[in-house]
């Protein structure tokens, strides 16, 4: 909503107090002399470089001509600065990685947000105490913002569930360039450097210091997100009855007798189709 506030009022007047009284003006039920939601808002998207400061004290967007829609230049902002590294949000690709690596889900509530802190905070810090430490507060924000990523989905009980479906298929024009075809190995190579929250990535690998590659298996969740791209035409798995490719095992992917004949994929062909289920 911010951001297109901000593209809305190029031309006009439009700094800090402003936005404030347009996001949160006064009268909104709940709010307070405290109720700061809009600041937090624009501090996020200056970190994002959605938005930007001029010497007049006005603020604007980044790109001045920016034909993206505000949820697509929001979501490709989250990817390149806070699912690439953590110097900007440490604890979000983290914890993604964290319950990707368990194939665990995450259920809703603060009793089950208490137990994801204590256990985020044990395994991967040896129950060492952290600065602007991994809480509820946080687990709660980034179970939305897990969904909103396009990193998985919540059932009927607001339990998330990792699937990566739509991270992967941003990426995928990255990872297959140039060719088109590329074994399992290297597909998996070059996905964890694009994304480094999934298996095999820098931030999967701090968050999961015990796997072992030498498994050969996918997590649950980027097992079920290639499957279902794979179902989709989006790129084609090829698993024939000899493979000693990777495991999709964990999926349960169906039997199609012609690329989907065992559960190890040997190569991934990239074929983008129209129709398919990509953010933006």
């Amino acid at each position: 909503m911010l951001l297109e506030v901000v593209r809305s009022m190029s031309d006009r007047k439009l700094d800090s107090s402003t936005i404030r009284l347009l996001l949160q003006p006064e009268g909104l039920p709940a709010r307070t002399s405290k109720s700061d939601q809009a600041g937090r808002a624009i501090t996020a998207a200056r970190e994002l470089d959605l938005i930007e400061d001029h010497a007049d004290g006005m603020i604007r967007a980044s790109r001045t001509r920016d034909n993206r829609s505000a949820r697509t230049a929001v979501v490709e902002a989250i990817d390149d600065k806070v699912l690439r590294d953590d110097k900007i949000e440490p604890w979000f690709g983290l914890f993604y990685a964290f319950l990707l690596g368990r194939d665990e889900s995450a259920a809703a509530g603060k009793e089950a947000g208490d137990h994801w802190e204590a256990r985020f905070e044990r395994e991967v810090f040896g129950g060492a105490k952290q600065q602007n430490r991994f809480n509820d507060s946080k687990y709660r924000g980034f179970r939305r913002w897990f969904r909103y990523s396009g990193l998985g989905w919540h059932d009927g009980e607001e339990r998330f569930h990792p699937n990566p479906y739509e991270r992967v298929a941003r990426q995928l024009p990255a990872v297959f360039s140039p060719e088109r075809d590329l074994s399992i190995d290297a597909f998996m190579d070059r996905l964890s450097q694009q994304c480094p929250e999934l298996d095999g990535g820098h931030l999967f690998l701090r968050a999961n210091p015990n796997w072992d590659r030498s498994t050969r298996v996918i997590s649950l969740g980027l097992s079920h997100a290639l499957v279902d791209l794979h179902l989709d035409g989006v790129l084609t798995l090829n698993c024939p009855l000899d493979s000693d490719g990777l495991s999709i095992a964990k999926a349960a992917p169906p039997r199609d007798g012609v690329h989907l004949k065992s559960d190890r994929v040997s190569s991934v062909h990239y074929a983008p189709a129209k129709g398919a289920r990509i953010n933006g």
